[in-house]
């Protein structure tokens, strides 16, 4: 419908336009005018060239400005030739591609074909093979039936093979420690027997009856020092125990000074041993008398552990008391005093002898010396025991015992 318009309106302007130019071609043919110096038939020429010129422009441009595709094929006919050209060599392109799917496609074609038959091969297979596992799981059910049986069974019997294992071990481990034990009794009988021999060979004279130490009795005491390595305390509790021993030869007036007479068993060293390196402080050790040693035989001595820690500061006041007395009371009162000095440092932390009680030394002139002062003063008087250096558990406590008189 567009087009038919615009065909009738092109049809009317060259109309008008044609009708326009002939006026006025007549009017300058009958007025004989001129242009450009023409005769009159001449410009009547140009006027006629002119109108068609006009006519062809006209058209032209209505065309143009009414129509998209009249501008296209008017001012973009090369680049539709450009275009046209490029879509051209994409068609040949796509031509190539075309071919190469569909050679790919053939290709695809045959194989589907060769997989669709091995398909149906393979269909035909596992439809037998699923008959076959339909009749393998019901012979499976039947097993696995009878194995759940057979398993309880089975878990039974481990479960009584684990308490005899159990059992087994602990007895063998029973066994392998009594071993041990037997193996360290005789080591030591062997040793007491051989040190018992060359004991009764070494002394050179022998008093039979006399009791040489009681049971009990302090043979020797000493500090190690705790948290070491096992070889480090090994070496020194070996040490304490030479000293020890060469001490009792020297006290029994024995001359092979070589000769071991002191005597303690493998496992209460290497006990010992084991609580010292583990121990954080210090350890006393007190060396004592199993039993009573008559003149002539091996010392047997045990071992007992103490944590050595400071009870008293060089210069603590331990125990201080005021007494009234007269001379004649003077030397009971101090010995009352000093028994309560030797209570007070016991509730302290003091290890005292395990036969006599005491923990202190104090020579007989310092005790005279104190009786002394307090007949001195007479009437009321205060003793204190102060400390003369830092006590620490081992002792021995050394006090000095300072009188003042209140009178």
């Amino acid at each position: 419908m567009y087009g038919l318009v615009l065909i009738a309106v092109l049809a009317i302007m060259g109309g008008i336009i044609a009708y326009i130019g002939d006026k006025l071609g007549s009017k300058v043919g009958k007025k004989k005018l001129t242009l450009f110096g023409l005769r009159p038939k001449h410009t009547s020429i140009v006027v006629t060239i002119i109108t068609g010129i006009t006519i062809a422009a006209a058209t032209l441009g209505v065309m143009a400005l009414a129509s998209k595709d009249v501008r296209t094929a008017l001012f973009g006919m090369e680049a539709l030739k450009a275009e046209l050209s490029s879509l051209s060599q994409e068609v040949s392109s796509s031509r190539v591609e075309l071919e190469v799917k569909t050679s790919e496609y053939s290709a695809l074609t045959a194989k589907v074909t060769e997989t669709a038959a091995s398909l149906t091969k393979v269909t035909s297979e596992l439809a037998d093979v699923s008959a076959e596992r339909d009749r393998t799981a019901a012979e499976l059910e039947t097993v696995q039936a009878d194995f759940s049986l057979a398993r309880g069974d089975l878990n039974q019997a481990r479960q009584d093979i684990q308490t005899l294992q159990a059992t087994k071990d602990e007895l063998d481990t029973r066994v392998t420690s009594l071993s041990e034990a037997r193996t360290q009794l005789q080591s030591d009988v062997d040793r007491l027997d051989e040190l018992t021999a060359r004991l009764k060979q070494g002394i050179q004279t022998v008093r039979e009856g006399v009791v040489v130490y009681r049971a009990g009795e302090v043979l020797a005491t000493s500090v190690v020092k705790g948290g070491d390595s096992v070889a480090d305390t090994q070496r020194a509790l070996g040490a304490v125990l030479g000293r020890t021993n060469q001490a009792i030869l020297s006290k029994l007036n024995v001359a092979d000074k070589d000769l071991e007479v002191l005597w303690i068993s493998q496992a209460d060293f290497d006990q010992a041993v084991t609580l010292i390196a583990a121990s954080p402080e210090n350890v006393i050790i007190r060396i004592s008398s199993a039993g009573n040693i008559i003149y002539g035989e091996p010392v047997i001595g045990q071992l007992t552990l103490f944590p050595n820690r400071l009870v008293y500061n060089a210069g603590d006041v331990i125990y201080t008391q005021t007494i009234e007395t007269s001379g004649d009371k003077a030397e009971e009162a101090v010995l009352v005093f000093l028994q309560k000095v030797n209570t007070q440092a016991i509730s302290r932390g003091m290890l005292p002898d395990p036969l006599q009680g005491t923990v202190g030394v104090m020579s007989g002139a310092q005790v005279f010396d104190t009786i002394n002062k307090v007949k001195h003063f007479g009437g009321r008087v205060e003793l204190s025991a102060v400390t003369q250096a830092d006590m620490y558990t081992s002792g021995p406590l050394r006090v000095e015992i300072r009188v003042h008189s209140l009178q």
